[in-house]
């Protein structure tokens, strides 16, 4: 069974790292040439999904997770009816993880195209109608993961900056609505205090592939776990980052130029 995995960059790592361990062969794209998306449009968005599919069917793979919270709300629900193969996103993980350790107040952090989307409000809004949603985004944070800076002193500074309107309203729970913000969560615990439960959604997402995974490979021979890691521009700059991230060293990333791309 061979998997997509897809982000704008790095972020997605956050969800291999939970994903690597399943019995499934992965492959990991990063689409270093249009970081960050969380300033693009969903016109935009859908673009990339639709030529990062078509990279993705071309290796083989027969589901596709999208890592990332801005594609996840703007991308997903235009294209899951008309998508030959599944595809799952963060958002239902997400909301499943604030669900079970909330106790009303609840923090979310994001990209401005995930806040301006609104798709947490109304999840929350639905399924907990009387819970107080305080949203506010982050626009530089996923840009200094991506540059190799998350555990540079500077970057607890932004990370203060962006959480102190969310901390002002007294939350107890916060979710990183980006899947670059795990990267961040040691400066994220240092800045929020013991009190608020951190919600990273990857954990659970990695639960309902695993599900996913028992459905439509029921009747095949799972393979053991590896992953090929493709970019659509700067591989080294990619790698290096990662490996840092990660901790660990990664194999060599390959290049796949999406269609008027800037590969500088």
């Amino acid at each position: 069974m061979i998997i997509g995995l897809y982000d704008s960059g790095l972020g997605g790592l956050s969800v291999w790292r939970e994903l690597r361990h399943l019995n499934a062969r992965f492959i990991y794209f990063g689409d270093t040439a249009h970081v960050p998306y969380g300033e693009k449009t969903p016109a935009q968005l859908q673009d990339y999904f639709w030529q990062i599919l078509d990279f993705l069917q071309g290796k083989g793979c027969q589901g596709v997770v999208i890592a990332c919270n801005t594609a996840s709300a703007l991308v997903l629900p235009a294209v899951k009816p008309v998508v030959s193969m599944p595809v799952i996103g963060i958002i239902e993980a997400a909301v499943q993880g604030c669900l079970q350790v909330g106790q009303g107040r609840l923090g979310v952090l994001a990209t401005q195209a995930t806040v301006d989307s609104e798709v947490y409000q109304q999840a929350f809004r639905e399924a907990r109608p009387n819970w107080q949603v305080f949203v506010h985004s982050a626009p530089q944070l996923a840009s200094l993961v991506e540059q190799g800076q998350a555990t540079e002193s500077a970057t607890k500074r932004v990370v203060a900056e962006y959480l102190e309107p969310l901390i002002a309203q007294n939350i107890d729970t916060l979710l990183l609505g980006c899947t670059h913000y795990p990267f961040l969560r040691p400066l994220v615990e240092e800045v929020v205090g013991s009190s608020v439960q951190i919600v990273d959604p990857a954990p659970i997402l990695a639960e309902q592939v695993s599900c996913w995974l028992d459905i439509l490979d029921s009747r095949q021979d799972r393979q053991g776990p590896s992953t090929e890691f493709w970019v659509s521009a700067h591989p080294e700059r990619f790698q290096m980052v990662a490996q840092s991230l990660l901790q660990e060293e990664i194999p060599p990333v390959g290049v796949y130029k999406l269609s008027g791309a800037n590969h500088l």
